[in-house]
């Protein structure tokens, strides 16, 4: 019994948490006229460094030539730019601009809004215990891909 309730608290977590920050991360997006998948390239450059387009067009699951134009969206926004390998001269690499790796900050502002929201409507006593809670809960999530 236990053991169903908790499968079912943290699946409706889930899905809150889910929403919660894709609806922050989408409106984000919407007003710098962005789309979600403009936003993956971006934060996948944020996260991951330099890229070659045929890596956006393998991770978004579309073929190279949409991936391109892509990129020349956000290069035309100036928040990617293009450069030649210095290994490879073959190869075309993407990175972000300084421009976007400050829009790509403000997302991740954006996209907590709401958790900083929910934590000041909870009560001191329940923000220690959740606290808690949560540290230990992600200790057991890390475990799982090990």
């Amino acid at each position: 019994m236990v053991d169903k309730q908790l499968k079912k608290a943290l699946l409706d977590w889930s899905n809150t948490f889910m929403q919660l920050s894709l609806n922050d991360l989408s409106r984000f997006a919407h007003t710098n006229g962005l789309s979600l998948a403009q936003m993956s390239i971006l934060m996948h450059l944020h996260y991951q460094g330099d890229c070659e387009v045929t890596g956006f067009s393998e991770m978004l699951h579309i073929s190279r030539a949409a991936a391109s134009q892509m990129i020349e969206r956000l290069v035309q926004l100036g928040v990617v730019y293009r450069f030649q390998s210095s290994e490879d001269r073959r190869l075309r690499l993407v990175d972000l601009t300084e421009f976007g790796k400050g829009m790509v900050v403000e997302s991740l502002d954006a996209r907590i809004i709401w958790i900083n929201q929910l934590v000041d409507q909870i009560s001191i006593e329940d923000q220690k215990l959740f606290s808690t809670m949560v540290i230990k809960l992600n200790e057991y999530a890390r475990n799982l891909g090990q």
